[in-house]
């Protein structure tokens, strides 16, 4: 593994909220590593909003908001991993200052990217980094790369971004600007599917494909010991459920077609709400009308496994479209490292584990599916699920990850060798 490193990470979501790959790859690299993983950088009309509600209601505001919490953090344990370190090694999390938010106009915009900049330049000198490896998300970071004296630039991406539910179609141009000069730009370039990989796969000639995984152990211990947890204490089996986000590329409406197929059971739905579309907003809303069906909200990540191992049966419920055509659901190895029976919209990620998924093109297949998930005689294929998710750990993406790291920075040292002479 990677080893000796200092690693800026700009993140687009918190480090508190709902565990993705970035959350997954930092806590493992920080065991031999210097991580920094810096929170989204706030935009004006936030803490705009925000500065409101704290006038407004003074002593209600929470742990999550922008306006609190301290500048820089040591992360110690998450995820039900040690992130301590020593002093060399672990994993901070930075939070840019809420008086320097995002703005789109000059000079506003010039002052707080500079105060933005000062302040985190400030945190790393105390922190001992300066040449790091420069990590970043998302096309709107393109104006990152350069400030902060990086030895390497990889961009990681897990999403066709210009999918988005209800993207302007000039902000979606805007967004394949940024992200083609970024790409040109990077080092290394990381994506989490194969349609990812042919959709950017000529824009830079160090570009791989390397897909989510998952923390096995964690999730094969939790169904093991096979308890029920309080979240799902006396609710009718079968549970049914889905576990992660739950936004504009999740079909609610096939969620209830499921939770009318199965009356007798429990449709289980934990994860954050994040629908935008007014479509998925009725359709949410129906949902919450069924009797049949639980909505448990954000999990702590150290809570994920242990309700998704109570299951009964694994969904991935995926509209099909742009967006959905390029992702690699997190989820899937959980699933199966439960031992879970699933079943899946057709997606072509999870066709490539189509043996061990049901899949189904259209929402008739998919509620049909799931009763054929309930009936199975399982012990057998149980055990193959486990296997096919014990083969694609995140130590092994991590591992694979690092080589390719070394790899590009052995070639970038070369080649500024061969040009010194």
């Amino acid at each position: 593994m990677l080893s000796g490193e200092s690693i800026l990470c700009f993140a687009p979501d918190p480090w508190d909220d709902i565990w993705r790959n970035r959350h997954q790859i930092m806590s493992l690299l920080a065991r031999q590593n210097r991580v920094v993983y810096v929170e989204p950088r706030p935009y004006f009309r936030q803490v705009i909003g925000e500065l409101g509600n704290a006038l407004r209601y003074p002593h209600t505001a929470n742990g999550t908001s922008i306006l609190r919490g301290p500048r820089v953090r040591r992360i110690a344990e998450a995820g039900g991993r040690s992130l301590a370190g020593d002093g060399q090694h672990g994993l901070w999390v930075y939070r840019p200052p809420w008086y320097a938010p995002l703005s789109g106009r000059a000079p506003l915009s010039l002052l707080t990217s500079a105060i933005r900049d000062g302040s985190l330049r400030a945190s790393l000198r105390r922190l001992g980094i300066e040449t790091p490896i420069l990590w970043l998300f998302r096309p709107e970071m393109a104006d990152l790369p350069g400030r902060y004296g990086e030895r390497l630039l990889i961009y990681h991406i897990v999403d066709e971004y210009t999918g988005y539910a209800d993207m302007d179609p000039s902000r979606a141009e805007d967004i394949r600007q940024r992200e083609r000069a970024l790409i040109a730009r990077a080092d290394l370039v990381l994506v989490t599917s194969r349609a990812l990989l042919e959709a950017k796969g000529g824009l830079n000639p160090n570009i791989h494909w390397v897909p989510n995984g998952v923390d096995y152990e964690r999730f094969a211990q939790a169904a093991a010991q096979a308890e029920t947890p309080g979240e799902l204490r006396g609710l009718s089996h079968p549970l049914i459920g889905y576990v992660g986000a739950i936004n504009d590329k999740i079909d609610v409406t096939l969620l209830g077609r499921v939770a009318d197929a199965f009356p007798e059971g429990t449709l289980v739905l934990a994860g954050p709400l994040r629908v935008r579309s007014s479509d998925a907003q009725r359709g949410l809303a129906s949902l919450r009308s069924r009797p049949n069906v639980r909505l448990i909200g954000m999990l702590p990540v150290e809570r994920v496994p242990g309700v998704m191992a109570s299951c009964d049966v694994g969904l991935l419920p995926y509209r099909q479209n742009e967006w959905t055509r390029h992702i690699h659901p997190l989820k899937l190895y959980e699933y199966l490292a439960c031992g879970l029976p699933v079943v899946a919209t057709d997606i072509p990620s999870v066709r490539d584990e189509g043996a061990l998924v049901y899949l189904s093109a259209d929402a008739d297949g998919f509620v049909s599916a799931v009763g054929q998930a309930l009936i199975e005689d399982g012990a057998a294929l149980r055990e193959a699920r486990r296997a096919r998710a014990a083969q694609n750990t995140w130590s092994q993406r991590v591992e694979r990850i690092s080589e390719l790291i070394q790899a590009t920075q052995a070639r970038k040292d070369g080649t500024r060798d061969a040009v010194g002479q």
